[in-house]
């Protein structure tokens, strides 16, 4: 399991965070040339070494976030009916029937792809549906691994949904849903 840390070189990003932050707020408080003090060149105060990296700075001043991985997917489809088939019925998914469509304020549905899932909503869609790239890996998609692309090629052979294969030669190949949403599906070993 991966945990996102914020350590450098020298200790704690959240402590030089926060020293940082004090240091800087008692520079504040130094007298400027407007108020009838000397002149407070800010640069001139800090020590070369103290400076922070532009990728230091860039890094959000809050606790660690820590990922656990991808909850679900969220794919807009025209009819629940025509994308449930699809993904029923062409690539196998089960409905999760704990999560239930009648609490919001649309039609949807929850289906498991592995430990996550895909939550289908019944919204018109604000993306075009013709004129999108022939290979879908030139497309917003998602990828799901799986263990052996025969028994999916064999399925979208089936149904009659075309597909590309993966122009970097791996063992990937990316079709689209009912709704132009693309998947891809890559062949791997199992990650978790």
């Amino acid at each position: 399991m991966y945990t996102n840390t914020f350590v450098i070189r020298g200790g704690n990003l959240m402590q030089k965070w926060m020293d940082e932050d004090q240091r800087d707020r008692q520079l504040a408080k130094l007298p400027s040339k407007r108020r009838g003090g000397k002149a407070n060149n800010f640069l001139g105060l800090i020590p070369s070494s103290s400076i922070a990296t532009h990728k230091e700075m860039s890094e959000p001043r809050t606790k660690p976030l820590v990922i656990h991985g991808m909850h679900h997917v969220g794919l807009l489809c025209e009819s629940l009916e025509q994308s449930l088939a699809f993904y029923q019925d062409v690539l196998g998914l089960e409905i999760n029937p704990d999560r239930p469509d009648d609490k919001l304020p649309y039609r949807g549905a929850w289906l498991w792809i592995g430990p996550e899932m895909i939550h289908l909503m019944e919204l018109p869609n604000p993306d075009p549906l013709e004129d999108r790239p022939e290979h879908g890996g030139r497309d917003r998609h998602f990828c799901v691994g799986v263990k052996d692309l025969s028994g999916l090629q064999e399925r979208l052979d089936a149904a009659g949904v075309v597909y590309t294969m993966s122009k970097s030669g791996r063992k990937a190949m990316f079709f689209r849903d009912p709704d132009m949403n693309t998947l891809e599906f890559v062949e791997m070993e199992a990650w978790r």
